[in-house]
């Protein structure tokens, strides 16, 4: 079998041009539009997906292993509850100011510059986490491993979508949430796998560092980005680029390409940050920076950051069975991005959106009402006398258990029996059955839709001269949404329960579904150029 490309997707379009340029001699945009609509996804462009989308494992390897890690890091340093929670936030600090230096790295440097740079933060950051032996060099490795993050939760899916045909962006760009929901399901094996080894934490730590090296080794061999190779004056090398991402196309849909690329840079020449604030650009801004702030205030995170403190609360008490239950969870948001690829280029940006954020509002109204049958609507209370005969809200504070033979909440350390009551609202199976029912479905609608369309049209939003500012500003966005969920959700659920705290979510959701349904444009099959005009015929 020949290793030359098969030409059979573009024979009738190759007849056809042929005639055309005979007849007309121009080229016939339709013919050109035609052609990228019946080009396919090469092994090339799947290979560039994947190995781009390593940074997004390494960020979702991180969100899942570090509710592991902390069980045994709490036991070799004394922490406050704070340092704990700055310890879990520390990444998301790092990949904070990662994500706004990634916009203007990657327009002067290159895509491919950011992402060798945040191979190497990875591996650094990896290596003084699992030979850290003191609480400030912890906090650093959590903040290069942030740096790290940020750079590359920003350049992947700008990237992807810079090198992807217009009809397969969304597939490839998806591949990158694919791989950020593989990250997560790998963390809890590990997690499982060394929790009871020595010094298991560095362990889980320390791994990470093998496929940041792998990236590093393979990123010499990806080819720069071809709209990056032509703003800066090298359009034979994205000729060669577009070549491979095209096999077999003809020379004058590749001339047409670059002469679409050309056009663009004679208009949107020497951008900058106040740019984006300015007709057309802040619209686009606002949409990109809205996205990114209701797919974090959904509360997603805290499904991944506090998932088995969520499983705690809905009955299962220990560490094997809560860890069990969060895998399951993981699983779920892994299969079902894995079926977002096949459907975000058939239904479309905009629809998946409104239709799955419906879906999220009702699980989370749902899930809040599953935590009322389990806990009551009862906040934390200053001592374990004070929750009286509340039994499930008794026993979810870590100070307390419930008096079996009194019927009252006492301190832990007074009562031997763990057993649950006849009665107790914390041992109903069904109450907890259906709190996991319901946080399945919110993470599958949440996978299908919200955890990866915001990546997509981001990277589609924008013209060339802005394009990585903007997308690091809307990532910063993501990343400081994230810090305050991570910060805020166990205080909120002690101050306005579990459930107050789900349908507050459901309550920024609905505004947010409002957001999508008045402001984001559908994007499905457009060019990158095309999107632009969109806003600047609206206006």
């Amino acid at each position: 079998m020949s290793a030359r490309p098969s030409l059979a997707p573009y024979s009738r379009l190759l007849e056809e041009e042929a005639v055309n340029e005979i007849t007309h001699p121009h080229h016939d945009s339709e013919l050109l539009d035609d052609l990228e609509k019946n080009s396919k996804v090469t092994l090339f462009l799947w290979w560039l997906a994947v190995v781009i989308s390593l940074g997004g494992f390494l960020f979702g390897y991180d969100t899942g292993v570090i509710s592991s890690a902390m069980l045994l890091i709490e036991k070799d340093f004394v922490m406050t509850a704070f340092e704990k929670g700055m310890i879990v936030g520390g990444t998301t600090m790092g990949a904070f100011f990662g994500g706004l230096g990634a916009g203007y790295i990657s327009d002067t440097s290159g895509r491919r510059f950011t992402l060798v740079l945040a191979s190497v933060i990875f591996v650094l950051g990896a290596i003084i986490l699992a030979f850290c032996n003191s609480y400030g060099a912890l906090m650093l490795g959590r903040i290069i491993v942030g740096l790290g993050v940020g750079l590359a939760s920003m350049v992947v899916p700008l990237y992807i979508s810079e090198i992807s045909p217009r009809y397969s962006r969304g597939r490839l760009v998806t591949v990158n949430v694919l791989m950020i929901t593989g990250g997560q399901v790998i963390a809890y094996f590990v997690g499982v796998a060394y929790v009871d080894a020595p010094d298991g934490w560095r362990w889980m730590f320390g791994l990470s560092a093998l496929p940041a090296i792998f990236q590093l080794i393979a990123l010499p061999f990806i080819p720069e980005s071809p709209r990056y190779l032509v703003r800066n004056g090298s359009p034979e090398g994205a000729k060669g680029v577009l070549r491979q991402i095209y096999p077999g196309a003809p020379e004058s849909f590749v001339n047409e390409e670059i002469a679409v690329i050309r056009e663009t840079l004679s208009v949107d020449a020497n951008g900058s940050y106040r740019d984006l604030v300015r007709y057309p650009n802040f619209k686009p801004l606002i949409i990109a920076c809205g996205l990114q702030a209701i797919q974090q205030l959904s509360g997603f995170d805290t499904a991944m950051y506090y998932g088995g403190t969520i499983m705690k609360m809905a009955g299962f008490e220990t560490a094997k069975s809560a860890v069990i239950v969060s895998i399951s969870v993981a699983l779920t948001n892994f299969a079902m991005t894995v079926a977002a690829l096949y459907i975000i280029d058939t239904i479309g940006r905009r629809q998946i959106l409104l239709s799955t954020m419906l879906c999220m509002i009702f699980a989370l109204l749902l899930l809040g009402f599953s935590f009322i049958t389990i806990t009551g609507f009862v906040p934390k209370q200053p001592s374990c006398t004070d929750y009286g005969p509340s039994c499930g809200a008794c026993r979810l504070d870590e100070r307390c258990n419930f008096d079996i033979k009194l019927g009252v909440c006492n301190d832990a350390g007074s009562i031997q029996s763990t057993e649950i009551p006849i009665g107790c609202s914390g041992g109903s199976r069904i109450s907890s059955l259906l709190a996991i029912g319901s946080l399945v479905f919110y993470v599958a609608s949440y996978a299908l839709g919200l955890g990866h369309a915001p990546w997509l049209i981001q990277s589609e939003l924008f013209p060339l001269n802005v394009r990585g500012r903007a997308n690091g500003v809307a990532t910063a966005t993501n990343w400081i949404c994230n810090l305050a969920i991570a910060v805020t959700f166990l205080p909120l659920t002690e101050t306005i329960t579990a459930s107050g705290t789900f349908w507050l979510y459901a309550t920024i959701m609905l505004f947010g579904w409002i957001f999508v349904y008045r402001l984001v444009p559908e994007t499905k099959g457009k060019s990158l150029e095309e999107i632009q005009d969109l806003f600047t015929e609206s206006t």
